[in-house]
Parts: C-alpha cells; structure tokens; sequence
C-alpha cells in the first residue's frame, strides 16, 4: 500500500542477517519463552517478571550504544515497577522463586529489551523493518511447530480472537512501538511501558466489571506518579540547559565587551 516493495528488497539485501536474527529474537524466541512462562507460574508473576524488560531497556541502551541516561529517569522507572508489582501481586511476595518458569520470562523480558533497543538504534524504516521481523519470526515459529505439535480443529470464536490479536495488539501496536522508539528517549519509552499494567486492570473494570481493591489503587498511583515524574525531570533539565545556555552567553559576551 505505502510503494515500499523495491526498498525492502534493496534494504534485505544489504542486511540479511540483521533482520533474520533480531526478527527471531524479538518475534520467535520471544513469544515462545513468554507463553511458556505463562504455563509454568502464576498470571501476576510472569507478568511482574516480564516488566522487568523496561529496566533491561535502560541498561542495553547504556551498555550496547553508551546512552547517557540520568539518575532521576533510571529512578522514576525503578518507582514505576514497583508500582506494577503491588498492582499486579497486591504486594504479595508469595510465589517469587527462582524455577524454570521465572528464569524463562526473565529470558523473555531480555529478549524483548534487547529487540526494542536494537530497533530504536539501528534506525530502520519503521514499515520495512516490522514487516521483515514479523516475516522471519514467522517463519521461525512455523519450523517450531514439530517440536511444540499444532491442531487445526478450531473454531470460529477462537479464530476471531487470534486475528484480533493478530493484527491490533501484535501488528498494529508494533509499528506504533516501534515509530515511539525512534521518537522519545528510552527512560521515556521504558516509563509509559509500565502503564499496560495500569491500562489492563482498567479495562478488566469497565469490561468485565471486576471490582478494584485498594492495593491496586495504590499501585496505579504509583505508576502514573512514577511517569508524571519522568515527564517533569525532562521538561526541567530542558529548561536548566535553556537558562544555562543563555546565561553562559551572556556572561561571554559581557566578558568580551570588557
């Protein structure tokens, strides 16, 4: 639809590798550690193990490509986890053992860091790139399947469920993930990440009708606190460096008229 078949096949051809590799990485391996994870623990601990990924984020990106990030951005993301985990386990420390369950998340949260960092540094069309992580993926998926087994006796409800995860929680929401990794800095990516929790126990309220408890509540605060806070610390090292900048000028120009 957007003309772009003869740059993808140029851009392939150039970077084969980069994107069969990070394509199964962030898109194959990733997904089956996930779901795998999903089977072995409980539904709060794997989701609590696999917010871990937006720490991970900060530091890839610090180690693999030297980001500068700050003290008060790393903080406001340590604050934001916390606030998942109290969402999520109600600040219920039951059930977090080192298994093969937690070890297989934590493999998936870095997986997932390790994708989105690559993808936000090794600036790719956003189109190109998700259509060929999503194809080697794919494909990688499709030569697990002896390994895993498959049936196709499934019905139309099912069905209908797996194309709306398909194309709008998968498709859809990578190419935006994507597009914002190219946009904002990664603490900013990293922080608002921690909101999914948030936006899930919301929407379980007003769809399915299920009551909020306090500990939630209070997890939910601490979240958004902890991005409200990410916010602010850009918007005052931003005017810090205007106010230096313009004070430094002026101090060198009042010194070269002296």
């Amino acid at each position: 639809m957007k003309k772009k078949l003869k740059s993808l096949v140029s851009l392939l051809k150039k970077k084969p590798l980069f994107f069969i590799i990070i394509g199964i990485i962030g898109l194959g391996i990733h997904p089956i550690l996930y779901v795998k994870g999903y089977s072995l623990l409980s539904a709060s601990t794997t989701v609590v193990m696999f917010y871990t990924y937006p720490i991970m984020m900060i530091l890839l990106s610090s180690i693999l490509f030297k980001d500068k990030l700050s003290f008060g951005s790393v903080i406001s993301v340590l604050v934001g986890f916390i606030g998942v985990f109290i969402l999520v386990t109600n600040g219920n420390l039951s059930g977090f053992t080192l298994n093969v369950g937690t070890i297989l998340t934590l493999l998936a949260a870095f997986c997932w860091a390790l994708f989105s960092i690559i993808i936000k540094y090794k600036k790719v069309d956003v189109d190109i790139g998700m259509f060929l992580f999503n194809l080697f993926g794919f494909l990688f998926l499709c030569g697990m399947i002896p390994f895993f087994g498959v049936t196709f006796s499934i019905g139309i409800k099912p069905l209908l469920g797996l194309i709306y995860l398909g194309v709008f929680p998968t498709a859809i929401a990578l190419l935006i993930w994507n597009k914002s990794l190219h946009l904002v800095s990664t603490s900013t990516c990293s922080n608002i990440a921690l909101l999914t929790p948030v936006l899930s126990i919301i929407l379980i309220f007003v769809v399915l009708g299920d009551l909020l408890i306090f500990s939630q509540l209070i997890g939910m605060v601490i979240v958004l606190g902890s991005v409200m806070l990410n916010m602010n610390i850009k918007r005052t090292l931003t005017v810090f460096n205007r106010y230096y900048s313009k004070t430094r000028l002026f101090n060198l120009t009042n010194l070269s008229h002296k």
